[in-house]
């Protein structure tokens, strides 16, 4: 009796030990951790439960709940035309390389978007195939942003903008069909003419730098001589602005004299005819020969005294 007592002592110790062993295993694994950046998605019972975004520990219902943890701050590639294997290995994909632009010509344009995942419950529950939706939007967007403008803007003048462009319309359709994704940026790389039109295309380009130059170099001529034009039609003007002042300022004054005399014979009509008449007179007068007629209108001969002192004292001083 005493034997069966001691081994059903030790079967009850052995199983309390298992149980506990059981429980603390179930416990363990079923603890969490999550690091910054980083959101678990709860799905209990196979739906959508919750989302936990605070870094630290925690913990699920064991059996019911499941977790998938995601980084929301990793930044992940969708790269076009090439695959970057390993880290650093290169491969051209030559079926994604080829673009149509708006002016009829052919491009390689390698390109690089950069996204991250922004929500969670959306990118794992609202798309079945969420990297395959994505890039069916992202090479839409591409061919249809390239198609809408020249090959020089795509290769030369505006690249940019239409990297941003890119990234707006592909943003427009990630929220619109809500999976859950945010576009960083996008990058043209490498955009050049297919090889079969390379030297064709050296030579337009040879031909824009020389075009360009030559643009340069008028430019240059222009800024030489436009400015001594400027100069000398300020002068010009500045000149006639003075002549202009000075026949203002003439005119100002003949008109204020005129008025002054025309005042003066307002007030006495005939002793201003009289004055001015005198005044003509004695500027007339000293450069002329003077006769004198009599009533009859015959000249009278007179001996111009003055003259002939003016004579006798020039030839006294010889």
């Amino acid at each position: 009796m005493k034997n069966q007592e001691v081994k059903m002592k030790i079967l009850k110790i052995a199983s309390s030990v298992a149980i506990s062993l059981f429980i603390l295993i179930l416990v363990l694994s079923n603890v969490y951790t999550l690091k910054t950046g980083e959101e678990a998605v709860i799905i209990q019972l196979g739906k959508y439960h919750s989302t936990i975004n605070k870094p630290g520990l925690h913990f699920k219902i064991p059996f019911i709940q499941k977790k998938v943890i995601v980084n929301v701050n990793e930044i992940k590639r969708l790269e076009f035309g090439f695959r970057t294997e390993n880290g650093n290995q290169y491969k051209e994909i030559e079926d994604e390389l080829m673009l149509l632009t708006k002016d009829g010509a052919l491009i390689n344009a390698e390109t690089v978007f950069q996204y991250r995942i922004s929500n969670p419950e959306l990118y794992l529950f609202k798309v079945d195939d969420q990297i395959g939706t994505l890039k069916l939007m992202a090479e839409s967007v591409r061919r249809r942003v390239i198609a809408s403008y020249n090959i020089d803007d795509v290769m030369l003048t505006k690249k940019e903008q239409i990297q941003e462009e890119m990234k707006t319309e592909l943003q427009k359709l990630c929220d619109t069909y809500k999976i859950g994704i945010q576009i960083k940026a996008v990058q043209l790389q490498d955009v050049v003419p297919p090889k079969a039109v390379d030297a064709a295309f050296k030579e337009v380009i040879n031909a824009r730098e020389d075009k360009e130059s030559r643009i340069n170099q008028a430019k240059t001529v222009a800024n030489e001589i436009i400015p001594k034009a400027r100069g000398k039609a300020q002068q010009m003007i500045n000149e006639a602005e003075g002549y202009k002042q000075k026949r203002i300022s003439e005119a100002k004054g003949d008109v204020a004299s005129f008025l002054s005399i025309y005042e003066k014979y307002v007030q006495g009509k005939e002793v201003t005819r009289a004055r001015m008449y005198l005044e003509t007179m004695e500027e007339v007068l000293p450069k002329m020969d003077i006769y004198i007629v009599d009533k009859s209108g015959n000249t009278l001969k007179y001996i111009p005294l003055e003259r002939n002192i003016v004579s006798t004292d020039k030839k006294a001083g010889e």
